[in-house]
C-alpha cells in the first residue's frame, strides 16, 4: 500500500516537466515546419541588385563652340553712345552731330555762344556754324521768321528745329520722339517730347542751311 502511494506521489511530481517539455517540442515543431531548405526550388531569394561600376564613363566633349556673353561697361550708356544716329546721310548731317555730340553737358549761359556756356539760340547758332552754315546770330523769334516752314515729313528728321512757350525756346530735332536743346538747368542736353516739351511746342522750322542757299541764289 505504502508503494503505490510512492508511484501516485512520483507520477504527480513529474507530470509538469513532462508537460512543460512536451510543449516545448511541439512549438520547436511548428516552428521548423515554416522553415524552407536552402536547395529547394520554392525557397526564398533574397534579390541580387546589380553592382555599380567602379569607374563611371567619361563625358567625351566635341565641336562645342563657346558662348561668348557682352559684358557691359559704365562708358557704353552714356549720352555720346546711346544718341548716336544710326544713319546719315550726308556730310552735312555728320558735321552737325559732331558738332552737337561734344557740347553735352555744358552749362547754361545767358547770351552764350562758346563753351563757356550757351544760351538756346546761342547752342543752335554754333552747332550750326561748325556745320558748314552762314548766318547771323539772332534771337530764337527772329529765327522763326527767317527760316521757311517745316514739312510733316521734316518735324521728326534730324537738323530740323523745334520751337517752344511761344519762341522762347528752340532746340534741334534728334527724331521723332528727342531733341537736343540748352536747358537752364540741364545745360546742353538730349530731351524727349512727351510730356512737358510736348506740351509746348509751338512749331518746327527748317534747318538753317536753307538760308545759306537764299544767300547763293541771290548773289
Amino acid at each position: 500500500m505504502k508503494t503505490a502511494s510512492r508511484l501516485l506521489l512520483c507520477v504527480f511530481s513529474f507530470a509538469p516537466v513532462f508537460l512543460i517539455v512536451s510543449m516545448s517540442v511541439q512549438a520547436q515543431t511548428r516552428v521548423d515546419s515554416f522553415k524552407r531548405p536552402a536547395n529547394e526550388e520554392f525557397a526564398w531569394q533574397v534579390p541580387q541588385l546589380p553592382l555599380l561600376p567602379t569607374e563611371l564613363p567619361q563625358p567625351e566633349f566635341r565641336n562645342l563652340t563657346p558662348i561668348l556673353l557682352p559684358a557691359f561697361r559704365p562708358y557704353q550708356f552714356s549720352p555720346a553712345t546711346i544718341l548716336t544716329p544710326l544713319i546719315f546721310t550726308n556730310e552735312t548731317s555728320v558735321m552737325l552731330y559732331q558738332a552737337i555730340n561734344k557740347r553735352l553737358g555744358i552749362r547754361y549761359r545767358f547770351f552764350g555762344t562758346d563753351d563757356r556756356g550757351y544760351d538756346c539760340s546761342g547752342f543752335v547758332w554754333r552747332v550750326f556754324q561748325d556745320a558748314g552754315a552762314s548766318f547771323e546770330r539772332v534771337a530764337a523769334r527772329t529765327l522763326w521768321h527767317q527760316l521757311p516752314e517745316a514739312s510733316a515729313e521734316e518735324t521728326t528728321k534730324f537738323g530740323t528745329l523745334v520751337f517752344f512757350n511761344g519762341l522762347k525756346h528752340v532746340g534741334i530735332v534728334r527724331d521723332a520722339f528727342t531733341f537736343y536743346h540748352s536747358s537752364r538747368s540741364q545745360g546742353v542736353t538730349v530731351s524727349t517730347f512727351a510730356g512737358y516739351w510736348g506740351s509746348r511746342i509751338t512749331g518746327y522750322r527748317q534747318a538753317p542751311f536753307q538760308l545759306v542757299e537764299s544767300t547763293k541764289d541771290s548773289e
